[in-house]
């Protein structure tokens, strides 16, 4: 494949942002004209899900293929290391096939901090540390005091250009301005929006104060014995004092803010593609890491397998050279570990083998894909998904609850009967087709742990043990370092 046929790729990526939060995906309240543009120019997934909705082992799984627990590590781990050889890696294998490689942002992924994955270059976060750092005098404080998990609304105190999104967007330019012409290129702009702290300038921090964005939804069976522990310790765990109705509202507000912000950057790259004279020949991948539950099921953050937590925004605009039928949505079931062999199928550069994810390719020629099983895991937690039902299983307790997705989006209505046991028997067969140590001979894991008490999770969280354990050590890992 010549250099005239690889198309250019820009991936861009999000953190902690929900499928429905995007005009396109029919939120009433929210406005993001460019990724809109993107779902009207190409095909929005309408049924792509994270396997471990957490950042790392999420961004783990899009660099290798593989779903985190294949991988070895399905949790918030900062000392695991991925056994993916590093030339399978993403960004080594764009390398290797020609093309021009730069990721900006931020990486958090089970790699050593330094590690490129394969890139040519990163433009790493410490460079907006640095110039945030000169803006204040040398001060602390330089997100208005907040922590890396806490949604206590902020105005930044920052100006919009040393915003973490504005600063990578203008990194990115910056690249596509002094490339080497002639060579595709493959350009991972990683953003932190809309990821808390919910720090954002104007006017997008009052945008949506006088919107009418509904209430959370919280299904009956919260709070009852039917809640699996995990559930009820993340939970109450992460939200020891409620929030009241308005201070919701302001979280979610806010929220939508960063949302929009992040949409008129994105307008930013667009625009300079086609100065350049390169959007036409420009595949676009925008996906999120995880969702974010924004008080749906009484809770905050991520970290469990409800849909506005595991379920993620994917669109995929292919260049205009490939004649594809644009504005589709697409209800294949996809996952993060697919955007791996799209992109090497794309360019031209050899899927590596013992790969999880499958291309995207049959689904954007609109050509039927076959039916498959999607199985996160997270910690404790399992979900196995058929693309209709969703079968949760926390060992801790064992917990079950069966969704259907399709006629449920907020996990209101745990299913009973022949849905129930049919998808609790393809997830046993599942487990023992993986050899899981969650089935031992044929029976699904219990550990019978005890409810504790909030009391008892908030000692926790104090001795260091509890929800908010890892926020220090992301601070570091994930801001400043990369």
């Amino acid at each position: 494949m010549s250099d005239r046929e690889r198309p250019n790729v820009l991936l861009i990526t999000s953190d902690q942002h929900r499928a429905d939060a995007m005009a396109c995906a029919g939120h009433p309240a929210v406005r993001t004209p460019h990724l809109d543009r993107l779902a009207y120019e190409g095909v929005r997934f309408s049924n792509a899900y994270v396997d471990c909705p957490v950042c790392i082992p999420a961004r783990s799984a899009l660099i290798s293929g593989r779903r985190a627990h294949e991988l070895g590590c399905c949790s918030y781990s900062t000392g695991f290391r991925m056994p993916v050889p590093r030339e399978d890696l993403l960004g080594s294998r764009l390398t290797a096939a020609g093309y021009q490689t730069e990721l900006v942002g931020k990486t958090h992924w089970f790699l050593p901090p330094s590690d490129r994955g394969g890139f040519e270059h990163v433009t790493w976060m410490a460079g907006l540390r640095r110039a945030q750092f000169a803006y204040s005098d040398g001060r602390p404080g330089m997100q208005a005091g907040l922590g890396y998990n806490e949604f206590d609304p902020a105005p930044s105190a920052f100006p919009p250009h040393l915003h973490t999104t504005n600063w990578c967007v203008e990194q990115g330019c910056r690249f596509l301005e002094t490339r080497e012409e002639g060579t595709p290129f493959g350009l991972w702009i990683s953003v932190q929006d809309p990821h808390p702290p919910m720090v954002i300038h104007e006017p997008y921090f009052s945008m949506y104060d006088d919107a009418d964005l509904g209430e959370p939804v919280v299904p009956g069976w919260i709070g009852t014995d039917g809640e699996p522990l995990t559930n009820y310790t993340e939970r109450v765990g992460w939200n020891k004092k409620p929030f009241t109705p308005e201070e919701i509202h302001r979280i979610r507000s806010v929220y939508l803010g960063m949302v929009t912000n992040l949409d008129h950057q994105l307008g930013r790259l667009i625009a300079q593609l086609q100065m350049l004279g390169a959007w036409d020949d420009t595949l676009v991948i925008y996906s999120s890491d995880h969702g974010e539950m924004l008080g749906d099921a009484g809770m905050f953050s991520k970290r469990c397998f409800l849909e506005a937590s595991a379920k993620v925004p994917l669109i995929v605009r292919p260049p205009a050279s490939w004649g594809l039928e644009p504005g589709r949505v697409c209800d294949d079931l996809v996952e993060w570990a697919d955007v791996l062999p799209t992109l090497c199928e794309a360019a031209g550069a050899g899927t590596p083998a013992g790969v999880t994810g499958r291309s995207l390719m049959p689904s954007l020629r609109g050509e039927a894909r076959e039916p498959h099983l999607l199985h996160g895991q997270l910690d404790e937690r399992h979900m196995l998904h058929d693309g209709r039902f969703k079968y949760l299983w926390s060992a801790a307790d064992g917990r079950e609850l069966c969704f259907d997705t399709a006629a449920d989006p907020h996990d209101e209505h745990p299913l009973h009967g022949e849905p129930l046991d049919r998808m609790r028997g393809l997830f046993v067969e599942h487990l023992a087709a993986e050899h899981h140590p969650h089935l031992r001979d044929g029976t699904l894991v219990n550990e019978r742990r005890e409810r504790p008490t909030p009391a008892q999770l908030r000692a926790l969280d104090r001795a260091g043990l509890g929800p908010t354990e890892h926020l220090g050590q992301a601070l570091r890992d994930t801001m400043w370092i990369g």
